[in-house]
């Protein structure tokens, strides 16, 4: 099947935290998003509730606790003495000098076939949305739940055999392991488990 590359920048700790998630799952982002993207297609609509976790409500953030109605970018405070001198503050003299902390971005990288993400894509942009903000959005409520939003369809297939369960090594030697059993005659003949499959269809 032919695929094509569709790269987009997300959180790399939210990235690698819903990798994680999936991979518990037997699943990879990959598996996910196609998933995702072809009920989008088929349904025209955004499959699941955008919300955040439930939280007590003294823990709930107001408008009073809010900064214009925008929360406060987390920040990080250093301390500066003697090298502050020069500029007439005293050496004894500590100055906290605050920087915003901003969020490091990484990549995810997925093969997707390419009539999906070109329908994918024309359904957002019509909703509003990119691919970015979409996949950012699903991360979220995963990394929230701890799972797939249960209005997602599930793939129906277990995504074991990809990059970010098994190293190419890894996969290499398994599939030499079943060459060789197949040489020496061990397992099931090809025609009785094809045979098993169809009586499923």
């Amino acid at each position: 099947m032919k695929t094509v590359n569709l790269q987009v920048r997300i959180n790399e700790a939210l990235k690698q935290k819903v990798s994680s998630i999936l991979k518990a799952q037997g699943l990879s982002y990959t598996s996910m998003l196609d998933a995702l993207f072809r009920q989008i297609i088929k349904e025209r609509r955004i499959p699941f509730a955008i919300a955040l976790p439930t939280t007590p409500t003294d823990e709930t953030p107001t408008p009073s606790t809010l900064n214009n109605g925008t929360y406060d970018q987390p920040q990080t405070t250093l301390k500066a003495s003697d090298t502050t001198s020069a500029y007439g503050a005293s050496p004894s003299n500590e100055i906290d000098i605050t920087f915003d902390t901003i969020d490091k971005s990484g990549v995810l990288n997925i093969r997707i076939n390419p009539k999906v993400k070109t329908l994918t894509t024309a359904i957002l942009k019509e909703m509003g949305l990119t691919m970015s903000q979409t996949i950012t959005l699903v991360s979220k409520q995963i990394q929230f739940a701890k799972d797939i939003p249960p209005t997602i369809q599930r793939p129906e297939w277990v995504d074991a055999i990809n990059n970010n369960l098994w190293t190419e090594e890894d996969l290499n030697s398994r599939i030499q392991i079943g060459l060789n059993q197949a040489e020496n005659g061990i397992g099931e003949p090809i025609e009785k488990v094809f045979n098993e499959l169809l009586k499923d269809l």
